[in-house]
């Protein structure tokens, strides 16, 4: 089949752009720019409220399948975006939605033995390189090549070990910390700082996580009498401690994984072993968190239930869940950065986006491909909070900030900025570019918990796994 379908998008871009929640007109502009050397030079059809359904060379009617996953008004917003892609061109969109937790790979995999992977899907970052070296995905390089695609943000890109792109993040999602206003106003503590130049000490959030830990007598972690085992609301929670809601403390406490090129083994280092320890000591030895563990099963949730159901003061979780706030009723939320301690640093992922090779119509494939990554036809979702721009001219040029930034709190604003204006505050995830991560991830998951629930020291339990995680490291391959 002919590259027919990208240059229809195009032309409907501008008359549908209500519908498809373009950007600024200079965007829209831009991408029909920097899109044309990758069309026919057929003349498209005119706009039109509905295309006709495109058919392929055999005449069968195209559609298309994505698999994604996603919860709250993320869903709805993504749905929203299929639909506005089947009226720009014809082409039906069959999309399926999983939970937000660890199942998804499990769920990939059963499709793939069964011959019925979809022709999308969101993929873990973790397992980008993996499916790459198994042969399943569809290379993308030529989108590029062709200006169909734009240059992303290196952050949420991902490359093979021979450097060609083989997954793109949808978003470039954020750690972030969301806080309870009322609480801190009734405790009469000042609000965390959006600046990253202003981030709490981990001596100050601890202090303040005290103040705001209270027990169903109503003492707090900072008084004497306080009881541990009947604890009412905690100073503060985290969704998980899987991967990289639990990295980041360890790139702020100058550690890290691996160097950002990937040539150092950061991993068993004293900085990293520390910083990690300061997050446990939080549910241990202060009390001031409630337990969490490297799985999805201890997943308190969104920031609506968490702060919204008031068992939080603070919750720390990605930038996805600004698209959650407004399902909160009765409570004002606030959005600061992360405390540091010696670094103020965040941590990033963004939900790749991969085509399957399997694919029965691979080019309407790949121009779907383009057509969702493109921050000018998801704006309705940037502005919701729960993706942010995976292109920096979205961070640099004011009018495209003015239009995905307009419906987002003031301080949510300031902070994402901060983030992305400070160099080095932006810790990316090494599942990006390390190949051997997937494995060197799951041996660490066979002990990490025995750290996070207090059986043992971090140290103790790197004593025990970093070896064969070093190791692993060494191997330099996906398998």
């Amino acid at each position: 089949m002919k590259r027919k379908t990208l240059a229809l998008i195009l032309s409907l871009a501008l008359a549908l752009g209500a519908l498809s929640g373009c950007g600024s007109s200079d965007a829209g502009q831009a991408a029909v720019t920097g899109n044309s050397a990758g069309t026919d030079s057929e003349t498209p059809a005119p706009a039109a409220e509905t295309a006709q359904q495109p058919q392929a060379e055999d005449g069968e009617d195209i559609e298309l399948s994505l698999l994604f996953w996603s919860d709250g008004r993320q869903k709805e917003l993504v749905e929203q975006a299929c639909r506005n892609y089947e009226k720009m061109t014809g082409i039906k969109i069959n999309e399926e939605v999983l939970p937000s937790d660890e199942s998804f790979d499990t769920y990939i995999q059963t499709r793939k033995e069964s011959g019925t992977l979809p022709d999308l899907s969101y993929i873990n970052e973790a397992d980008v390189m993996k499916y790459n070296e198994m042969g399943l995905l569809a290379p993308i390089d030529d989108l590029f090549e062709s200006g169909a695609i734009p240059e992303k943000l290196d952050s949420v890109t991902v490359k093979d070990t021979n450097g060609k792109v083989v997954a793109v993040g949808l978003s470039n999602q954020l750690m972030l910390l969301y806080y309870n206003k009322d609480m801190f106003d009734e405790a009469g503590i000042p609000y965390p700082s959006t600046d990253v130049a202003s981030a709490w000490t981990w001596d100050e959030f601890i202090e303040v996580c005290q103040k705001l830990t209270t027990d169903v007598n109503g003492k707090t972690a900072a008084q004497d009498g306080f009881d541990s085992s009947k604890i009412q609301t905690y100073g503060v929670g985290f969704n998980c401690l899987m991967a990289f809601h639990q990295f980041w403390p360890m790139y702020a406490n100058g550690g890290g994984l691996v160097s950002a090129d990937g040539k150092e083994f950061l991993w068993d280092k004293p900085e990293t072993i520390e910083g990690l320890q300061n997050v446990v000591d939080l549910i241990n030895k202060y009390h001031v968190a409630s337990p969490a563990g490297y799985t999805f099963v201890s997943s308190i949730g969104g920031v609506d239930a968490a702060i919204g159901g008031g068992g939080y003061a603070m919750y720390i979780n990605g930038s996805w869940d600004l698209g959650n706030i407004p399902n909160i009723e009765g409570t004002n939320v606030g959005v600061a950065v992360l405390p540091k301690m010696k670094e103020a640093v965040t941590m990033n992922c963004g939900a790749p986006l991969v085509v399957y090779n399997t694919s029965k119509h691979l080019e309407a494939a790949k121009d779907f491909y383009a057509y969702m990554i493109d921050p000018a036809n998801s704006i309705e979702l940037l502005q919701s909070g729960a993706w942010l721009p995976n292109q920096a001219d979205y961070y640099t040029d004011q009018a495209l900030i003015g239009e995905w930034t307009k419906d987002l709190p003031k301080d949510a604003v300031e902070t994402i900025m901060s983030y992305v204006s400070h160099e080095g505050s932006i810790a990316q995830w090494p599942a990006y570019y390390l190949p051997p991560y997937n494995k060197m991830n799951a041996e660490y998951t066979k002990y990490i918990d025995q750290a996070l629930n207090g059986e043992k020291s971090v140290e103790e339990v790197y004593a025990e796994c970093m070896p064969e995680i070093k190791r692993l490291y060494e191997t330099g391959t996906v398998e």
